[in-house]
């Protein structure tokens, strides 16, 4: 079963050892996908590309380290990949679109993902299908005007099978975003006069997260009049390592670079 503190040592481990960066914003996302992965993504381990599957859309691709983990322990990412990570794996630093991965979309261009994801729920819908699809997007992320005009899309679709998380953990690749654009609570109120379905939590309390999904996942919206949702979760960039947390510099920075040994005290 997915621990999340298991795939944040073992995302840990990952960057260190291939000297990869974007270490810290693979750290914020941790618990919301194993949340998801571990209690409400509906998905065949036998066929990645299985047609009943749930999507999600990891749009903040930059951060991604925590999603190759957890794709490895369910059996879909091969172990070759994570040990040959920058040495010959044919995973990227940003996602690069491979099904029999069950990596959805090639994400990391900013204001991509959220509009690709709006695509599929409405496809979805039009075909009939079930199938629920989640995006997931960092706070600096969504400065882009094309994630505001995929959000009025899914208002005037009525997506009430798209779920939106976003990662607001108050940190851009160089800056903070109160320095750049809106501050997230700003952000949260614009993004909740989409939708009456949104909620706004501690994006690293588990059981807060299982209850706001489950809101989602377990609501047939029968109601014609149904939205999308929006999980708006306060995170801390790089959390679980004390260096590398609500800092600027760690963006693209691996803290081997400043000192940092595999398995050291992060107290």
């Amino acid at each position: 079963m997915l621990n999340a503190n298991t795939v944040r040592q073992k995302t840990i481990t990952l960057s260190c050892k291939s000297g990869a960066g974007h270490l810290a914003p693979s750290l914020s996302c941790v618990e919301m996908l194993v949340v998801l992965f571990r209690d409400f993504l509906k998905y065949n381990k036998a066929d990645a590309r299985d047609e009943s599957r749930d999507r999600l859309i990891f749009s903040k691709g930059h951060g991604a380290y925590a999603y190759y983990v957890i794709l490895n322990e369910l059996g879909f990412l091969p172990d070759f990949e994570l040990e040959h990570f920058y040495n010959g794996a044919s995973i990227k630093g940003c996602l690069t679109q491979n099904l029999d991965y069950m990596l959805e979309a090639s994400t990391g261009s900013l204001g991509h993902g959220l509009p690709i994801a709006v695509g599929m729920a409405q496809a979805l819908k039009m075909q009939g299908k079930s199938n629920k699809v989640v995006c997931i997007v960092g706070d600096g992320e969504m400065q882009e005007g094309s994630n505001f005009e995929a959000l009025a899309l899914a208002y005037r679709f009525r997506l009430d099978n798209l779920l939106v998380i976003v990662d607001a953990n108050n940190l851009q690749a160089m800056d903070r975003v109160a320095d750049v654009g809106l501050d997230n609570e700003r952000l949260a109120k614009v993004m909740s006069a989409y939708t009456e379905r949104f909620s706004k939590i501690d994006g690293h309390d588990e059981a807060l997260l299982r209850e706001k999904m489950g809101e989602f996942f377990n609501n047939s919206h029968a109601d014609s009049h149904a939205n999308f949702s929006v999980l708006f979760c306060d995170t801390i960039k790089g959390k679980g390592l004390a260096m590398c947390e609500d800092s600027i510099a760690y963006h693209f920075r691996c803290p081997t670079q400043d000192g940092y040994v595999i398995g050291e005290s992060d107290e």
